[in-house]
């Protein structure tokens, strides 16, 4: 149970199994036809796409360092885990370890991890620096809208996720922020 009184379930534990010591388990048609089922190999490309965001992107690098001086310095044995999810969902930060979690089985590609990272290092951060309760919406409405206006709400990836186009730019990062926000609103609540 949480503090609030909620069930881990409710509050979003349920997307991550392992974090309950289950595996996620794939149906047949999963395996067969979305190529389910290959943790091993999964797990491997996740950890490298992990170190190569981490050694690559300066963004990740700039995160690092604020954590850092924060008091909060990230060890990626310790602090960032990849593993098997929900596909709803392809990462999240785990304020009861402190650890970020990347979902091995969803974000696939090294930019889908480098987003992952990055939004989960943010609350990573904002739990060190200011002692965020997501048990509380107020903060994690505040840290959700951070991430995303951070680290999703570029013209390119609102132009490739259909939100954004040359014609429309007004007001462009605050719909992306939006909709970016409602959407893993719509998860974790």
């Amino acid at each position: 149970m949480t503090v609030t009184g909620q069930s881990d379930d409710e509050w979003g534990y349920d997307l991550y199994p392992g974090r309950k010591g289950e595996t996620y388990k794939p149906s047949l048609f999963q395996k067969l036809w979305l190529g389910e089922g290959r943790d091993m190999f999964d797990h491997i490309r996740c950890e490298s796409n992990v170190v190569s965001c981490m050694k690559d992107s300066p963004l990740v690098r700039t995160m690092m360092a604020a954590l850092k001086s924060s008091g909060c310095p990230i060890d990626v044995r310790r602090h960032i885990s990849c593993e098997s999810c929900e596909k709803i969902v392809t990462g999240g930060y785990d304020q009861q370890h402190n650890q970020i979690v990347i979902c091995q089985n969803s974000a696939r590609s090294k930019d889908a991890v480098l987003g992952s990272l990055v939004h989960e290092m943010i609350h990573m951060f904002d739990y060190c620096r200011q002692e965020l309760d997501f048990a509380d919406t107020k903060h994690l409405a505040c840290t959700e809208i951070r991430a995303a206006n951070l680290t999703h709400c570029s013209f390119i990836n609102a132009f490739l996720g259909g939100a954004a186009a040359p014609w429309r730019i007004a007001k462009t990062h605050q719909g992306v922020t939006v909709a970016k926000f409602n959407n893993i609103i719509h998860v974790v609540v």
